[in-house]
């Protein structure tokens, strides 16, 4: 039996005696200062063996938490993830109830609302609400959201399709950009968009992940960080905004689907009091890629 004592910034994990080949199994690499933390996937450089008399899979989903909250907490402690498999129902999560600003991923819901109400009344969107909504997706074009946003009805219309997705604690502005949410909330509203047997049909999913798919490349990071399989696949909104109540720090945050064979991945990550957006998106990616490389592992290990 080897021990394996796993360390990030100022907490240390519980030391974990596990045989030999599942020693191998490195849930991150981090350095012991707070403010320098580097992660990598989790990885195995032998397979796992089903003869090892413990549940791998366990040990991994116990470990899998407790790395993304070290990381969280030598960050700062102002972050959360949550993460959804719809293929193999597994899940992991962080601060899932803590409350952020949206910035942009708002748009997310406004653009959720807008079809779920047209899609409501028989109808599809104009080919002007088509032209702002993709202004609004992959340019982040605060505008076209406006002008969404109040075709959607506000904030009393953003509300009322929320309830129908099964939202909890979003709470919609009348400014959109001040809408308060957490991560929980927008795997809520990112399964509703995205099941099969959500509030969308087929036609409207395809058609948000298509402007999902468009995003331009200077706003692609977050969530993508966890498309690095072959095959994967990432549709991403991401949000910023400067923080003025707070000394011009700023708000990050993430959310989208990564798909790829055997996976279907719902991720939501959401920040804020970052120095820079620079360093914002980097804590966004990492979380994702941890959580996501973890879960994989856990998919695959054995039980017994």
């Amino acid at each position: 039996m080897v021990p394996i004592s796993l360390t990030c910034g100022r907490r240390a994990l519980r030391a974990l005696a596990i045989p030999a080949v599942a020693a191998t199994l490195l849930l991150s690499a981090c350095s012991a200062s707070p403010t320098k933390v580097t992660t990598t996937a989790f990885v195995a450089t032998q397979p796992a063996q089903s003869d090892l008399g413990i549940n791998v899979a366990n040990l991994i989903h116990t470990a899998v938490p407790a790395a993304l909250t070290a990381y969280i907490d030598a960050k700062g402690g102002h972050a959360a993830v949550s993460v959804v498999d719809q293929l193999t129902g597994l899940t992991v999560a962080i601060n899932p109830d803590r409350t952020f600003q949206t910035a942009s991923i708002v748009k997310f819901d406004i653009l959720a609302t807008r079809l779920y109400q047209t899609q409501k009344a028989g109808t599809t969107l104009s080919s002007h609400q088509k032209s702002l909504a993709h202004a609004m997706i992959t340019q982040s074009d605060n505008n076209a959201a406006s002008a969404l946003y109040s075709a959607d009805g506000g904030a009393s219309g953003v509300r009322s399709a929320n309830n129908a997705f099964g939202l909890k604690e979003t709470q919609p502005s009348s400014s959109w950009g001040r809408t308060k949410t957490t991560a929980a909330d927008q795997i809520r509203l990112l399964t509703a968009v995205f099941d099969p047997n959500g509030r969308l049909n087929a036609t409207n999913r395809n058609y948000v992940l298509s402007l999902m798919s468009q995003v331009e490349k200077d706003q692609a990071w977050g969530i993508t960080a966890a498309a690095t399989t072959t095959g994967s696949k990432a549709y991403v909104k991401n949000g910023w905004v400067e923080m003025d109540a707070y000394g011009h720090l700023e708000g990050d945050n993430s959310i989208g689907r990564v798909t790829e064979p055997g996976h279907d991945w719902l991720i939501a990550t959401m920040s804020n009091y970052n120095r820079s957006d620079t360093a914002g998106e980097k804590i966004l990616g990492n979380l994702s890629l941890l959580a996501v490389s973890g879960l994989r592992l856990e998919s695959s290990a054995p039980t017994s």
